[in-house]
């Protein structure tokens, strides 16, 4: 509201004279608040009129004042094409520039007017704006978010067990071609309820206007109720850097993450993810992607791997109702253990992610999104000695609802199903959760 009673002040100050009884119009229907009602009088104008610089203002005023300040700007150009020196166009350039999140060229156009010494009255009103954009840009330099997230749910599943110890028994070769394994020394599927609480923060701050600096971290924790063993918490932290050039971006960052397991250190992951974005459009975007991550456990050595992973994806929105998202990725790469005689953990992968969203309103948002991994492992599995490949198959679908300004209530649903040749990995497993969320 401060931006527009301030360009509202300098359009009252240097408003041009206009003699065409057409242009009277539209001008008072503007100062009326009645800016569409202006367009549609000089939009039929057009092909006619575009090139008259009178014209050309109030045409690019109106669909300003209407919201479309992509348009607008054509008209504003039009007109300063033929006349450099017209201030109130100029003036309204400045506060396009604006609208569509421009604040350097705003900046620019200001200043012109002030090199041209208009009267005080819109060198003060000027000088003003440009104190404003000053704060606006400092906003913009340096992004700090922050949230917390509380909730709890049901998880039928905690340890990705097989769900029936007979038929698992049943389903397993004898150990070493010789023992059968007995169906009592199997551990089945344990199901509990869970409380969760997350927190993160991220600052982004813009070096200059192609280079942005990043800094993330995540903290989760999740206790299970009456399964102290399986209570895990994490801490994510990334920092990095992103360079844009036009419609490109190249990202890079530096991952670091701590996994705990029933309060005890369990694992350490280390990584690199380099990433290229490019725009195809305003509303699509096609990316690419490799990431290198060291996986160090803290009991389990053996385990210790290095992990390599390649991928495309695109992401589109869709100008149609609730503004529907939605985006699709490819990946693939391979885990190798560091250990030689753990090779049955190594691994080759390929994966399929998919996923969108729909705004109902304001107020509401669902997510959906599916993903299929297919591991093909390097050597046969233990005592088992039998090769070993699975499918994991991962269905998503959550909410958000927005209660208040900071504070959404978002339910999900997870159903995950790791589809093994080894029966005694062979698992399913569903996750039902309520979150609430409150965004600092």
């Amino acid at each position: 509201m401060r931006f527009q009673a301030l360009f509202f002040a300098l359009m009252l100050a240097t408003t041009p004279t206009l003699a065409d009884d057409v242009l009277q119009q539209a001008d008072t229907l503007i100062r009326q608040q009645q800016a569409l009602q202006a367009y549609n009088l000089l939009a039929p104008l057009e092909d006619e009129r575009a090139g008259d610089p009178k014209y050309d203002y109030l045409l690019g005023l109106s669909l300003l004042e209407s919201g479309d300040p992509s348009s607008a700007i054509f008209a504003f150009e039009r007109c300063l094409t033929i006349e450099p020196n017209n201030g109130p166009c100029r003036v309204q350039i400045a506060r396009t520039h604006l609208a569509i999140g421009e604040t350097p060229n705003a900046r620019a156009e200001l200043q012109t007017i002030q090199e041209y010494n208009p009267p005080a009255e819109v060198q003060a009103l000027v000088s003003q704006f440009l104190g404003t954009i000053n704060t606006i840009e400092k906003q913009q330099k340096r992004q700090i978010t922050a949230y917390v997230q509380v909730g709890g749910g049901y998880d039928s599943n905690i340890n990705n067990a097989p769900a029936d110890a007979e038929k698992t028994a049943a389903a397993l070769p004898p150990i070493l071609g010789l023992f059968k394994i007995s169906a009592s020394s199997i551990s089945t599927a344990e199901e509990a309820s869970f409380a969760n609480i997350n927190a993160g923060a991220g600052v982004q701050y813009k070096v200059n206007p192609k280079l942005t600096a990043l800094a993330d971290i995540a903290l989760q924790n999740r206790s299970y109720i009456d399964h102290n063993e399986s209570n895990y918490q994490s801490a994510d932290i990334s920092t990095g850097a992103a360079y844009s050039v036009n419609r490109s971006q190249w990202i890079g960052k530096i991952n670091y993450q701590n996994m705990w397991l029933d309060s005890e250190n369990y694992r350490d992951v280390v990584g690199l993810l380099g990433q290229y974005q490019y725009a195809l459009s305003d509303l699509s975007q096609l990316s690419a992607y490799g990431q290198y991550n060291q996986i160090r456990f803290d009991q389990l050595s053996a385990r210790d791997a290095d992990r390599m992973t390649l991928g495309i994806a695109y992401s589109r929105a869709l100008e149609w109702q609730y503004t529907p998202v939605f985006y699709t990725s490819v990946y693939g790469g391979s885990e190798n253990t560091k250990d030689s005689a753990a090779d049955q953990y190594s691994q080759d992968f390929a994966g399929l992610r998919a996923g969108g969203a729909l705004q109902f309103n304001k107020h509401c948002k669902l997510t959906v999104g599916l993903s299929v991994e297919q591991r093909d492992f390097q050597a046969n599995f233990g005592l088992f000695n039998m090769p070993r490949e699975e499918t994991q198959y991962d269905i998503s679908i959550g909410s958000a609802y927005k209660m208040a300004n900071r504070f959404s209530l978002q339910p999900t649903y997870t159903y995950s199903r790791n589809d093994s040749n080894i029966a005694l990995i062979d698992s399913t497993r569903h996750v039902v959760a309520l979150d609430l969320r409150i965004d600092l």
